[in-house]
């Protein structure tokens, strides 16, 4: 591992941004919000020895279109009668005892009236859901994805200032961001949306590179890709980001946006999880499909470096109620959990193995030698 302790160089446009952890988990946060020079110095920390968890949601809608705003069954009159804790309340079984929860923030925090991108969907809730993440324990989000500028330039800027100020880390296609433990080991978390050509592909590299000379021992790519309301893994830009962050040095990848289950690969050592599919998502009263995923990943160190991980898919549902979708994933047991295992398996032709009600169907992986 390896610790920052000088800089020689001034970061050329915005000062990076710290955030403390949230709920029950340690270390903190920081968004590389420029890019970063080249010349610091480093000092190599090999001491670490252990384990971190990983908790990954999939899209989390707060909020919805605006003419569901009273509507009965709409997300903002379940908060309203429920409480800002009730949509990921069943999700801090896992939220509140990992060392880091990141989730996919998909759609505009704002208290403005801000004219929307013309485009079939234009999700947007207050400024004040951010509590729905940090009463679960979701310390950062990624905001790489096709909703986040659903009001333009203006409403991402609000999210962004909305998440600064609860204290909630973010991650998009314009900065990646990076965890720090108490103990000095750093993880760095890359966000990618749609595909990786062109510049796309530059700015990434770039993104990676500034992460490994911050001196990162893992690098997790989260991408947002992939045909939606497909159960066949990967299409071609899933498979074109999968490849290509595994070829800049990324030890896992975890995908959502098509909005169903997906299965896992490994490509060339480095696990692939492509979709989990929704989480708590505001944007439909009634789910095409209510199945999704829930993934804890444990990594594990050897003094500062990377040898393996276990991967723990635990099925849910995103309603806790049949009737309708009400916004609060869950759990699912028995054969309903099989009934998920079995799509991964459909999807992709890797088993995740059998489910246990307290650790998920587990999937181990042992790194080839990582570079990081």
């Amino acid at each position: 591992m390896k610790r920052l302790i000088a800089c020689f160089a001034v970061l050329s446009m915005a000062a990076l941004l710290f955030f403390p952890a949230a709920g029950d988990a340690s270390g903190r946060w920081l968004t590389l919000t420029a890019d970063v020079a080249e010349d610091y110095l480093v000092l190599p920390d090999d001491e670490f020895t252990g384990d971190v968890t990983v908790t990954f949601l999939g899209d989390c809608t707060l909020g919805g279109e605006k003419k569901s705003r009273n509507s009965s069954l709409g997300f903002f009159r379940r908060v309203e009668d429920n409480g800002l804790d009730f949509p990921l309340r069943e999700m801090t079984r896992l939220t509140l005892h990992d060392d880091l929860t990141v989730a996919n923030l998909e759609g505009v925090l704002t208290d403005r009236t801000l004219e929307r991108v013309e485009k079939e969907y234009n999700f947007s809730g207050p400024t004040a859901y951010t509590e729905i993440l940090t009463s679960a324990g979701v310390e950062c989000v990624t905001i790489a994805n096709n909703h986040s500028h659903d009001y333009g330039e203006p409403g991402y800027a609000d999210t962004k200032a909305a998440l600064e100020s609860a204290g909630v880390c973010w991650f998009g296609t314009d900065a990646p961001a990076v965890w720090q433990s108490d103990d000095g080991l750093q993880i760095g978390f890359i966000g990618v949306s749609t595909s990786l050509s062109g510049n796309r592909y530059d700015r990434y590299r770039r993104q990676v590179e500034a992460l490994k000379q911050y001196g990162c021992s893992a690098i997790i790519t989260v991408m947002h890709a992939g045909t939606e309301y497909s159960y066949t893994a990967p299409d071609t830009y899933q498979a074109q980001i999968a490849a290509r962050a595994a070829e800049c040095g990324s030890c896992l990848i975890v995908g959502h946006h098509p909005h169903v289950v997906q299965g896992y690969d490994i490509m060339d050592g480095v696990p692939v999880v492509y979709s989990l599919g929704n989480c708590s998502f505001g944007g439909t009263t009634h789910a095409k499909d209510s199945d999704a995923l829930a993934l804890q990943a444990v990594l594990s160190f050897r003094e500062g470096v990377l040898t393996g991980m276990a991967l723990h898919f635990y099925p849910i549902s995103i309603t806790s109620d049949s009737r309708y979708n009400n916004y609060q994933p869950c759990f699912l047991s028995g054969s309903d959990a099989k009934r998920v295992l079995d799509k991964m398996k459909k999807s992709t032709g890797q088993d995740p193995g059998p489910w246990n009600e307290e650790t998920g169907a587990v999937v181990t992986v042992e790194m080839n030698n990582p570079d990081q």
